[in-house]
């Protein structure tokens, strides 16, 4: 039984063993014996981390619905779920635990906020971005207030919540979101950390296709300076970048640098990837 990251796949750590550890820790109020490995103190994923999930979830289900261990349990089977790529599954057991919230703890509670997190996803990833739309927006507001608008769940929600509007081509909406994303990152992260760097790529896109072109060439060209310096000149997400560059001086007829860019760029994707890969051809 893998999923840890001291055992990996050598099959050394039963679930049984795991769950009686799990459920004696758990009777001294320390509930992340049925999360994390003891031994190497990280989450458990794949068949482990499920089957933990719902060893756990078995134990508490018929507790009184607003037992806190029982919603905590619902929660961590929901995103073993997910992980697993059940996400009609974990969309379930999410709405059930989001009913008895509603009832009991109330909406505004961490628990429920995080169930809330996870039913957005687990929709996202079933394409059901309008009703993600709706979950999302209906928790940002308890994030913010509760944790605040710089905490990373709150930051990882709202950034969801834009690229719920993207897939929705509702892009101005999109736009405005990852801005609101990226003004925050800069300024707890610095423009050189990966997840600010993604998220001026995503506000690049959105405005190549608005068509402003030269907006997003001004982008582009400051985030390829932030890339070469920090990810280097052949790192994937940095040739991806000089692409989209080329793509938007072409846009503009800037044709003599798009060319000569486009060259350079071909040159440096034939000796990294190969004459035959995708992306060089």
């Amino acid at each position: 039984q893998s999923g840890c990251g001291c055992r990996g796949d050598a099959g050394l750590a039963h679930v049984g063993c795991r769950a009686e550890a799990a459920a004696h820790k758990a009777r001294s109020g320390d509930m992340l014996g049925w999360q994390k490995c003891m031994t190497c103190g990280q989450i458990f994923t794949g068949q482990m981390g499920l089957r933990l999930a719902e060893v756990w979830w078995s134990s508490v289900k018929d507790f009184d619905e607003e037992n806190e261990e029982r919603q905590y349990a619902g929660n961590v089977l929901a995103q073993a779920l997910a992980r697993q790529g059940r996400y009609a599954e974990c969309e379930a057991k999410c709405r059930e635990l989001r009913a008895v919230q509603r009832r009991q703890s109330g909406p505004d509670s961490l628990i429920a906020m995080q169930t809330a997190r996870l039913l957005g996803n687990a929709l996202c990833l079933q394409d059901k971005h309008t009703e993600a739309e709706v979950v999302y927006r209906e928790v940002l507001p308890k994030m913010r207030k509760q944790l605040g608008a710089e905490h990373p769940d709150t930051l990882s929600a709202l950034m969801t919540l834009g690229n719920v509007f993207a897939a929705q081509d509702k892009l101005d909406d999109a736009l405005a979101t990852y801005q609101d994303v990226r003004t925050i990152q800069q300024r707890l992260l610095g423009a050189n950390d990966p997840a600010t760097m993604t998220t001026v790529m995503n506000i690049a896109s959105l405005l190549v296709l608005q068509c402003k072109f030269q907006e997003s060439e001004v982008l582009s060209r400051e985030l390829l300076g932030v890339q070469q310096r920090v990810l280097g000149a052949e790192h994937p997400d940095t040739l991806t970048t000089n692409y989209n560059l080329c793509v938007e001086l072409h846009a503009q007829r800037k044709y003599s640098e798009a060319e000569a860019r486009c060259r350079e760029l071909l040159a440096v994707s034939q000796r990294v990837m190969g004459a035959e890969h995708p992306h060089t051809i």
